[in-house]
């Protein structure tokens, strides 16, 4: 009696031994066929779209618009300015804004200039950057406004010199709140900046900036001057 117990609790830990290598063949079978339950068969594939891949496509579209013409360009324009409203990533914000750079539309002025409101850094930095490399006249307001009260001194210095490189009386007259700054690095900016937009050479001498800068008028307080001293013909002479 002893004897079959102890053969018969043999035999019991053996069974899942026996279970188990009759079950290999179908595991087996299972894996070859792609079986759809597998919960790891798709680990290597994804869907996911990544930053990189949307900076890569936001890059090559401009890339191909600038060989197109005016229609195309501004249609270009028109599909990154919805995306970059959604884009959550700042770097492929800054990614569609050098793109629409390249591109001579008016829309790529107005995103530009939306840009320089954006929450990151960066972006802002990448407008001012690109706004004064395409001379954009209409953003002066928007890059004196960033001069003088962004938090961000890098966003404000890139600002100053998008404004040097804006070569009008209004982007001098805009200048002169970087040498109003309590920093001598951003006063030293601003001089640099307004050499380079107004032409003249009036040294390092801050105060004799300003001065200059306070002797120009606005282009349409210029004009209405222009006008009040033309002569009447009415009057006889």
């Amino acid at each position: 009696m002893p004897m079959c117990r102890k053969s018969s609790a043999a035999a019991g830990k053996t069974r899942p031994l026996f279970a188990l290598v009759a079950a290999l063949p179908c595991l087996a079978l299972a894996c070859t066929a792609g079986c759809q339950s597998w919960p790891f068969r798709h680990r290597d594939r994804t869907a996911m779209i990544t930053p990189a891949m949307r900076m890569a496509t936001v890059r090559e579209a401009g890339a191909r618009a600038r060989d197109e013409g005016p229609d195309e360009q501004q249609a270009v324009c028109a599909q990154l300015a919805q995306q970059i409203q959604t884009e959550p990533d700042p770097i492929v914000r800054g990614a569609i804004q050098e793109a629409v750079a390249g591109l001579d539309a008016p829309l790529a002025s107005q995103i530009l200039t939306a840009g320089l409101q954006d929450e990151n850094r960066r972006v802002r930095m990448t407008c001012c950057r690109e706004l004064g490399r395409r001379g954009e006249t209409a953003a002066i307001d928007q890059l004196a406004q960033l001069v003088r009260a962004d938090e961000d001194f890098d966003v404000r210095m890139a600002a100053v010199d998008a404004l040097g490189n804006i070569k009008t009386e209004a982007s001098v007259i805009a200048l002169a709140a970087a040498l109003k700054d309590r920093d001598p690095a951003m006063q030293y900016a601003g001089v640099q900046a307004m050499r380079g937009a107004s032409g003249q050479d009036l040294g390092n001498d801050v105060q004799a900036w300003r001065q200059y800068a306070a002797t120009l008028q606005a282009p349409g307080e210029n004009r209405e001057i222009a006008v009040a001293a033309q002569p009447d013909s009415s009057k006889p002479y």
